[in-house]
């Protein structure tokens, strides 16, 4: 056991169980309350908690796992691609999913279009969002194990229900303001190691050096074009098409404060990307990739060459925060999809929002657990498997989600048809294996793009209604 780290990781965890003990009764008052923390969350609060929500376990030790053994072209890939996210949020979907007023994705398409097309987007997002907490188990398991002195299933175990606790009983409400520090502690533990770093080599130049001395193939393009490509564009809007960064939206305080929480959002991961590449620059000098037994745990030794005990274990626990901060805002996407989008929307209409909040709180128990079960004996490295998420996603909710907010003409059967036909696709693609790892949504998201508007032209147009949906998304009255 790392003694000093591990002191410090389990005080955050600590802390962070206080904070979800703390909002717990005002979480419980409400469903808005539960999952959206009663739309009234401020810019500064808000960017922060949106750049945690995307700044998962891959953000940290996946992009650097992934730069070490894949080359400086695939970690620049992938930051490129998350950071043209949120900017493409703020412009494609911000502002007008924050005046419809509704709760989570799933209800979003019942607003627009329907029953049906609802019902299938909370399965996708339960699917996905299920899955999406792998990676995260899994680079929880790896600290855990490393700094704690436990087996890894015991530390996927018991880390995966420490954070699924401040969750389920906070809600929204302790998922924003833990992500507030947590923020902000991975933020300045990356800065503070990239500096210290750089201060080592003495300047880019020489750590650039030291890496093509260490890896001649470091600054090569090592994966097919497919992989890049696909890899680029599930990032790119992953702001949009994932639910538990989506719903960071409706918890803003209007649709202004929404566009300006991802603004600022987007200046935070700037900084976080710049410091990782420090961090995967110093990894590759190393040269122990092929010692190690995964190579996401590069980060952690990264961490402990080049800090002190005190301030790698601030790390760690901000890596751990990392971890968390997305991993909480899943489990919410999916208890709100289970609890919320299908229970109380369509199997008992008549349920008390006490009951949906407790519904929604053992549902991220169930969640947690199933997920625990599959990083056991995880599926691929962690910017991998955040890479099959992303484009599952973007494969099943990409077009239908921003047309449905700027397309008058697209109907409930164009839409559910385009939903289908990339969230099939994109299995059966990533199933048979015929394309390069992260290529799938280059087949399957513009096929649902095509099936979608081929249906809605094909068929009569949605109800006047309806389509007065579109005006109301994209007025300037604040709601």
């Amino acid at each position: 056991m790392q003694v000093t780290e591990g002191i410090i990781v389990l005080a955050y965890l600590v802390l962070m169980t206080f904070i979800g003990i703390y909002f717990y009764r005002r979480a419980r008052h409400s469903e808005s309350d539960y999952f959206t923390a009663g739309q009234s969350i401020n810019t500064f609060v808000g960017a922060f908690a949106v750049f945690a929500a995307i700044a998962s376990s891959s953000s940290l030790m996946g992009a650097v796992g992934s730069g070490v053994t894949l080359g400086l072209p695939y970690y620049f890939t992938y930051a490129f691609g998350v950071l043209a996210a949120l900017p493409l949020a703020m412009f494609l979907i911000s502002g007008q999913v924050r005046r419809s007023g509704v709760k989570s994705m799933p209800e979003f398409f019942y607003q627009r279009f329907g029953k049906s097309v609802q019902i299938l987007a909370a399965i996708i997002v339960v699917v996905a969002m299920t899955f999406y907490m792998v990676p995260q188990l899994t680079a929880a398991g790896l600290i855990g194990s490393h700094v704690l002195g436990i087996n890894y299933g015991t530390a996927t175990i018991v880390l995966g229900l420490g954070f699924t606790l401040y969750a389920a009983l906070g809600g929204m409400w302790a998922i924003t303001y833990t992500d507030l520090i947590q923020g902000a502690i991975m933020l300045i533990g990356v800065i503070i190691l990239a500096v210290v770093i750089f201060a080592d080599f003495g300047s880019i130049g020489n750590l650039l050096d030291s890496a093509l001395a260490a890896d001649p193939e470091f600054g090569d393009v090592t994966q097919p074009w497919m992989s890049y490509f696909g890899i680029f564009i599930a990032f790119m809007w992953f702001a949009i098409i994932s639910p538990s960064v989506v719903m960071r939206n409706f918890a803003s305080r209007d649709a202004r404060t929404a566009r300006r929480s991802g603004m600022w959002g987007t200046l935070i991961y700037i900084l976080l990307f710049l410091a990782g590449f420090f961090i995967t620059a110093a990894g590759v000098t190393m040269d122990i990739v092929g010692t190690l037994d995964n190579t996401d745990m590069i980060f952690i030794t990264v961490v402990e060459t080049y800090l002190p005990a005190i301030l790698g274990g601030i790390l760690l626990a901000g890596l751990l925060a990392a971890i968390m901060s997305s991993a909480d805002a899943m489990l919410l996407a999916i208890s709100a999809g289970v609890a919320h989008d299908i229970y109380k929307t369509h199997i008992n209409k008549a349920a008390s929002e006490r009951f949906v909040t407790l519904l929604g709180l053992i549902t991220m128990f169930v969640a947690v657990i199933i997920g625990i079960a599959i990083a056991l004996n995880p599926p691929g490295i962690i910017a991998v498997m955040v890479g099959w998420v992303g484009g599952f996603l973007l494969s099943s909710f990409g077009f239908p989600f921003v047309l449905g907010i700027w397309w008058k003409r697209v109907n409930k059967i164009g839409a559910f048809s385009g939903i289908l036909t990339g969230a099939a696709l994109f299995a059966i693609l990533a199933s048979l294996q015929i394309l390069p790892t992260n290529a799938e949504p280059i087949i399957a998201a513009p096929a649902s793009l095509i099936v979608m508007i081929i249906v809605s032209l094909m068929t009569p147009p949605p109800s006047e209604e309806q389509q007065a949906k579109v005006d109301m998304y994209h007025s300037h009255l604040e709601q």
